[in-house]
């Protein structure tokens, strides 16, 4: 019985180790054609829990490390290094350079360039066919990421959704739509142009 014990123990660890394998495997070639994109361009919807009342649509740009949205109540452009954040209601544009944990906050999707060195990552059972579902838990403590819930669609390899759930208890989703990686985009897409907006305030928070 010990034996058997031991070699069913010792399958069940190999079995997870393949499982896990694989869907790092997966994730390599979706970060891979994230990475090699000539330009990203999505619809997306973001959708707080009851208690936060969170909800807003926009469009979003991507290239590399580079990214832009825009709401009806807000735009923001990142071109690498320095943020500038536009807020519609109050006229003012804030002038920022945030970490990677700010970045990510902002932009979800920037966590498929680092989900290697920043999560472990486990696939969960997925309720829709041609989706595969995953599991990115902190590898660090000091965070206020509880877990993520990312879908990504197995013949795009793009993501569908991210799940963000805090470590209060706090949920947000972030649903995309349409999705396009094939078509290039500008520099000038992820920076902002102060001539586009007359008018506005600049606080520069360097």
């Amino acid at each position: 019985m010990k034996r058997l014990a031991s070699i069913l123990a010792m399958l069940f660890c190999t079995l997870s180790l393949m499982a896990q394998s694989d869907a790092n495997a997966f994730l390599d070639n979706v970060v891979s054609r994230f990475r090699k994109a000539p330009g990203i361009t999505a619809d997306f919807t973001l959708k707080g829990d009851v208690q936060s009342g969170i909800y807003m649509q926009g469009v979003m740009k991507m290239k590399g490390q580079k990214f832009a949205f825009t709401t009806n109540d807000m735009s923001s452009w990142y071109d690498g290094k320095t943020m500038w954040t536009y807020a519609v209601g109050i006229q003012e544009v804030n002038i920022t350079e945030p970490t990677k944990q700010e970045l990510a906050e902002v932009n979800p999707c920037m966590l498929l360039d680092t989900y290697k060195s920043s999560f472990t990552v486990s696939e969960q059972p997925s309720n829709h066919k041609g989706e595969r579902l995953f599991k990115l838990v902190p590898t660090k403590r000091n965070t206020s990421v509880k877990h993520i819930l990312l879908t990504i669609a197995t013949a795009t390899m793009s993501p569908i959704s991210f799940e963000i759930v805090s470590n209060s208890g706090h949920t947000v989703l972030v649903a995309i739509t349409n999705y396009n990686d094939s078509k290039a985009l500008p520099d000038a897409a992820f920076t902002f142009d102060a001539s586009q907006y007359n008018g506005v305030e600049i606080v520069d928070l360097r």
